[in-house]
């Protein structure tokens, strides 16, 4: 399995279930296509320097480190397409984390 880095901008204007429902849907995405999170981090609301369209001024930015088959990456995506709650997603190659000095 290879690690990968999603960061997801959340569109929670029309959603009844908020914030943490989304995140857990999006996982829940995740563990269908055969993969696992192994971090998230919520960041915040913030609005975009561009405005494209008026409906979307903003979202709410989540970081989540995921593990998951190459090959079901592209199923992901699809169902993730699907998903009106998820305005964008970026999703890349986890880089390791840097390893720890060892001291002397």
């Amino acid at each position: 399995m290879k690690e990968y880095e999603g960061l997801f901008i959340l569109d929670t204007e029309d959603s009844a279930t908020g914030v943490d429902g989304i995140i857990e849907n999006v996982g829940a995405l995740i563990s269908e296509a055969g993969g696992k999170v192994l971090k998230e981090q919520k960041h915040e609301r913030k609005a975009f320097a561009r405005v494209a369209n008026r409906k979307h001024t903003g979202g709410f930015y989540v970081s989540l480190v995921f593990e998951m088959e190459p090959g079901s990456l592209l199923e992901f995506k699809a169902a993730l397409a699907k998903r009106s709650e998820v305005f964008r997603a970026q999703i890349t190659i986890a880089q390791p984390e840097p390893a720890e000095p060892v001291a002397d």
